[in-house]
């Protein structure tokens, strides 16, 4: 399993990489926007200090427990003294704007990137994406198996597709999202705890984050 890059506008990513996405079924390369050159260049630097192999991830993955590994995180930070419900808030009501793809703009403007990449990786499915890159364990952000997991998960209940990685994000596309309150912050509950950061440093509520995923075709990770 490897990937390779290609160069496109910024005002041009999303139609590629839309193009590419339509062709994976013929051409087996699974497409995924990167963002720009030095997004590129720290995720390569960073998979160099994963030694397991993409096939040694994915097994690993399929280990896995999710619900042992959130009750595990639920203990972690309980030994500190904080707990997440402080953090529930109140639903807000609907929440109009669903996000987009951001990868290609800059983060602070909004304005379009002048280049950025597009990733090209030999994988039969999107949830293995992370094992390919040996995206995560790093700071907060989860192992490589663990992001395996659990997009795979959410693969399988929501239609969830990994479509962008880099600088420390993982974005989503995403096909069945929650229609109703309810399985959306269960929803909410499972993606606080796989990436806190999208909701200290994002949202501030979790019951903010379950109003943005309640029949969103977006989704998108962030860990600092």
């Amino acid at each position: 399993m490897t990937f390779t890059s290609i160069q496109v506008p910024g005002t041009e990513a999303v139609e590629r990489l839309n193009e590419l996405r339509d062709q994976f079924a013929k051409t087996g390369k699974y497409p995924f926007l990167i963002g720009p050159h030095q997004d590129r260049e720290m995720m390569i630097k960073s998979a160099e200090f994963n030694r397991q192999s993409p096939e040694e991830i994915i097994r690993a993955s399929q280990k896995i427990d999710l619900e042992d590994w959130v009750a595990e995180r639920r203990e972690e930070v309980k030994e500190y003294g904080y707990s997440p419900y402080e953090d529930l808030g109140e639903w807000p009501g609907e929440i109009h704007d669903k996000g987009s793809l951001i990868l290609h703009k800059n983060a602070v403007t909004g304005s379009f990137l002048p280049e950025v990449f597009i990733g090209l990786a030999e994988v039969e499915t999107s949830w293995q994406l992370p094992a390919v890159l040996k995206f995560g364990g790093w700071n907060d952000c989860p192992e490589a198996e663990v992001q395996c997991a659990f997009h795979r998960k959410w693969q399988a209940e929501f239609g969830a597709e990994i479509c962008s990685v880099g600088g420390g994000v993982i974005e989503c596309t995403v096909n069945r999202p929650p229609q109703d309150q309810q399985s959306a912050m269960q929803l909410a509950w499972e993606q606080y705890w796989y990436c806190a950061d999208i909701v200290d440093q994002g949202c501030e509520t979790i019951s903010n984050l379950g109003a943005t995923l309640l029949k969103s075709p977006y989704w998108f990770f962030w860990w600092d």
